[in-house]
């Protein structure tokens, strides 16, 4: 977001941020980076929920809303 504001390190602001970065590298990252094989047995639904959800935790230090992963995802 082009509009962030700068952060000071040590407030509650930040620290929530951090935790939310630190969970989204643990619950979105090691889904979203799987392989080819992967994604080519998904339906379009759970690709359209998957990129939907994907997006969310790219915005989460902006909304400082953890999503819910969809069902299907082990």
């Amino acid at each position: 977001m082009e509009n962030r504001k700068e952060l000071q390190e040590g407030t509650e602001e930040f620290a929530t941020i951090n935790s939310l970065r630190g969970e989204r590298e643990y619950d979105c990252f090691r889904i979203i980076n799987r392989g080819k094989l992967w994604y080519d047995k998904l339906t379009e639904q759970q690709k359209k929920e998957l990129q939907e959800w994907y997006e969310a935790w790219l915005d989460v230090t902006d909304t400082l809303t953890k999503p819910a992963k969809p069902d299907w995802i082990k």
